[in-house]
């Protein structure tokens, strides 16, 4: 796990981290909240999440077949009154493979932690290109 501190109108690169070894998925979690801005945005689903103390974000970085996932892509938008503290934890593939198992259809995908194939539940969908209840959309 790593520690971050952005602070006001920040112009270090946004992306901590340029080792993208391929991470399986990732958690973000909050560790305080910006008076104004620093909101995690996913512009390849029109998301935005607000940047709330105690509040985590976790998602899958690949598809089963271990490609990239694109929806996956996201920023920190600027602080611009106060700063943001968050905390990220990476979880990579190796080490992963009987946890994870790989499927051959590279649309197959998990629709939220722990998905077996049921039904999705209604209060805790996974990324999706719609807003959702705790989520900001422009």
């Amino acid at each position: 796990m790593k520690i971050f501190k952005i602070e006001i109108l920040d112009t270090e690169d946004s992306n901590p981290s340029t080792d993208i070894a391929y991470r399986i998925a990732t958690v973000l979690f909050y560790l305080s909240t910006p008076e104004k801005g620093g909101y995690t945005v996913f512009n390849n689903v029109k998301t935005i999440a607000k940047s709330t103390k105690h509040d985590a974000l976790f998602w899958y970085n690949l598809w089963r077949n271990g490609d990239r996932d694109l929806r996956t892509m996201h920023a920190s938008c600027p602080i611009l009154l106060g700063d943001k503290w968050f905390m990220i934890s990476w979880i990579r593939e190796r080490g992963q493979e009987f946890f994870r198992p790989c499927g051959l259809d590279p649309s197959m995908q998990e629709r939220y932690v722990g998905d077996l194939g049921g039904p999705e539940p209604r209060k805790y969908p996974n990324i999706s290109p719609y807003c959702k209840e705790g989520l900001y959309c422009e």
